[in-house]
């Protein structure tokens, strides 16, 4: 049996692919690493990119590079993909395309069109209840979010992009905050500051007649969400792995005492935590929602009773817990992956 986890670099393995493609080694499986750029294709036959590793041998190490045969490998051939990373923005298009068609044949942990569609800010609507997630606002125009900021003076808002990772450009929005009007301007594109007609009112019609065609560089617009501040993220973080429906592992994340976020790749560290009856129930219910759109392994991060973010294509978590608290659970995340591939 053979396992090809779609990572960004064999030659530095990541906290995803270390833990997993050990685990199914244990198993006795063969690991391919392929580079997720490295996506091609032979007469309409798909392959990658990477490195093959043997079941034997010693574990890998975050950081290691991939010990085995570097060649060119057919996902066909493979029983099993494992997409721990996502493409650049520069070859993404034809790099999910080509892995939807590949799907076709070969059974993948997380569906492209699951993980293209539903790894968003946007989706928190659809596979998490109202109770469990923040009022927010998405617009790709400064007016709509900067409208719904001054609805509210008294509140604390978050301003961040829908589709960005690891905490990047995550801001927190103090009421009645100096800068508040320069972020959401910055995280929509800067569009309202590019009008060539300026902020006097007596342009003011000239401005919404070419509201389309600010700047002199053309339409720059970039989506962003405006959502409230939730004050349970004080008390701290967690992430939770949940595979197959199930949760397996979770962690705590203490932020920096200088940044609100508790992202690890911005500086937080992971922290045993507990994890109560509510939280479990809720991380599943999550998870078997996500399994109906063929979304099996998935990182929840949560502060509850919110679920703040779904992060599909990295994870994360099972090297983290492990230091946190010295829990090993990839095994188990492997042996219910290859019982869903059975059934």
């Amino acid at each position: 049996m053979r396992l090809l986890i779609l990572t960004g670099r064999p030659d530095c393995l990541g906290e995803n692919d270390v833990p997993i493609g050990d685990a199914f080694r244990h198993f006795g499986w063969e690991v391919i690493f392929g580079e997720i750029a490295g996506i091609g294709s032979e007469d309409f036959r798909y392959f990658t990119r990477g490195v093959l590793v043997s079941p034997s041998g010693e574990p890998h190490q975050l950081g290691s590079a991939a010990r085995g045969a570097w060649g060119v490998y057919f996902i066909d051939e493979c029983q099993l993909v494992l997409v721990n990373e996502g493409p650049p923005s520069s070859i993404s298009r034809d790099v999910w395309q080509m892995l939807w068609l590949a799907s076709q044949h070969t059974p993948f942990v997380n569906s492209v069109a699951g993980t293209l569609f539903l790894e968003t800010k946007h989706a928190l609507g659809l596979v998490v209840p109202k109770e469990h997630r923040a009022l927010a606002y998405a617009s790709n125009e400064f007016s709509v979010l900067w409208e719904r900021y001054r609805q509210s003076p008294d509140l604390c808002w978050v301003a961040k992009p829908a589709n960005a990772f690891g905490g990047e450009n995550v801001f927190l929005l103090p009421p009645n905050g100096p800068n508040v009007r320069a972020v959401l301007q910055c995280l929509t594109g800067n569009v309202d500051a590019k009008s060539k007609f300026g902020g006097l009112t007596e342009r003011e019609s000239l401005v919404k007649r070419h509201q389309f065609q600010y700047g002199r560089e053309g339409y720059k617009a970039q989506y962003a969400l405006l959502e409230h501040f939730i004050s349970e993220v004080r008390q701290g973080e967690k992430r939770v792995i949940v595979a197959c429906g199930q949760v397996v592992v979770w962690h705590g994340r203490k932020a920096p005492l200088d940044d609100h976020r508790s992202n690890i790749t911005q500086g937080g560290k992971p922290i045993p935590v507990g994890l109560h009856s509510n939280e479990v129930k809720l991380a599943e219910l999550v998870g078997q929602k996500l399994m109906d759109y063929g979304v099996n392994f998935v990182g929840l991060d949560m502060a509850y009773p919110y679920i703040i973010d779904v992060n599909l294509t990295s994870p994360g978590g099972l090297y983290d817990a492990k230091l946190a608290s010295g829990v090993d659970r990839s095994v188990q995340v492997a042996k219910l992956m290859i019982s869903l591939l059975k059934a």
